[in-house]
């Protein structure tokens, strides 16, 4: 019975298995077919963006630890990049639509890939940052200068693939759409280099800007309960704070901790390079020069109540708690701009949109053109 059972068994598989390749199969298999085809199709500008940042998606995998945020310490700061470069592609998806890919659009395409995985493949597999740093000592570049010597090239070789890939792809037009994150690549490559050329207080017209944002931190930490003393050797029950020129000695949970704020510390750094995206963006859109000037001095003075806010979030972390300093001062900062940046700009082009959408709705029932100023 059990012989004649599976020889039974064999048959009715066998006539399954005809069954299956019947034309009314066949003709479902060649739907389901035409469908994956046509997802692909229609993904197929989110392929290529996805194939594009693959070597930077590589290095998260491979070493993630050098995305640190500390703004000359590693490579964090292209995740920024990445992420204007996202929100600027969102924003002008149907004019970099893949229309047409000739072979030597392929080939400049692959060309720029090929040329950033082969720089990464030189900084791991033949110590390619080692030898800059030694080109650094041997121009002159100062010890102190060498870390951001050594980063700013991740900046400069990001920005040149940026613009070669979206050229390659949609012609140097389209580079105008895409630019935010290229000179926020080119500006953060700039001002580490003004870092390894004058480290500390040596650039005196950046480092100008440092006592001001001394006073608006000391002034926070005195409305917040932190007793701001003018002799740090007289008896005082913490938390307090003594002021000697760019550097805070501060008594609080952890003891005596000094901060030094330099130009770099001091978040110039952050200020420029996101005043400068924020007014890339402003030339790019549509609205009245006024307007325009309006959102460009709210950002700026924004950006610049945001670092305040960024140092004294620090000085509150030594005075009333253990955090690791280290990890704080490396995160919070960036975050913390990237957070105020992405508000800024959503709540300008929700104001911005609102004024347009005004402006048609009176043209319509006044019957004349669109004035949007």
């Amino acid at each position: 019975m059990k012989i004649i059972y599976e020889m039974d068994r064999k048959v009715s598989l066998r006539l399954n298995l005809k069954s299956c390749f019947t034309p009314f199969s066949l003709g479902k298999v060649g739907l389901t077919m035409s469908f994956i085809r046509g997802v692909l199709s229609r993904r197929r500008d989110e392929l290529v963006l996805l194939i594009s940042l693959s070597p930077i998606l590589a290095l998260l995998l491979i070493d993630e630890k050098s995305f640190i945020l500390g703004w000359n310490e590693g490579r964090g700061g292209l995740l920024f990049a990445i992420l204007f470069l996202l929100i600027e592609w969102y924003d002008s998806r149907e004019e970099l639509k893949l229309r047409h890919l000739s072979k030597r659009r392929m080939f400049l395409w692959f060309s720029a890939l090929a040329g950033l995985s082969t720089y990464y493949g030189a900084v791991y597999m033949f110590q390619l940052q080692e030898a800059i740093s030694n080109l650094g000592k041997s121009l002159g570049i100062s010890k102190e200068g060498l870390l951001s010597w050594t980063w700013l090239w991740e900046y400069v070789a990001f920005a040149a693939y940026l613009a070669a890939y979206v050229a390659a792809l949609h012609g140097w037009s389209a580079v105008k759409k895409t630019v935010t994150p290229i000179v926020y690549c080119a500006g953060s490559a700039l001002i580490l280099l003004l870092d390894a050329l004058f480290p500390y207080e040596s650039l005196g017209a950046l480092a100008g800007l440092v006592p001001f944002i001394v006073k608006a931190v000391v002034s926070l930490l005195w409305v917040s309960g932190v007793t701001v003393v003018e002799d740090p050797l007289k008896a005082v029950k913490p938390p307090w704070v003594y002021v000697d020129g760019n550097r805070l000695f501060l008594n609080g949970l952890k003891g005596m901790v000094v901060l030094e704020i330099n130009w770099p510390c001091a978040g110039v750094l952050s200020m420029l390079i996101y005043s400068l995206v924020v007014a890339i963006l402003m030339v790019k859109m549509e609205a009245p020069k006024r307007r325009k000037l309006i959102y460009l001095m709210v950002g700026a003075a924004g950006t610049f109540m945001v670092n305040v806010i960024r140092i004294f979030l620090i000085t509150l972390a030594v005075v009333y708690s253990n955090i690791d300093l280290r990890v704080f001062h490396e995160t919070v900062g960036e975050v913390l701009f990237v957070v105020w940046i992405l508000i800024y700009l959503v709540s300008t082009l929700t104001v911005e949109k609102a004024f347009t959408t005004r402006a048609l709705k009176e043209a319509e029932t006044s019957g004349g053109h669109v004035k949007l100023n």
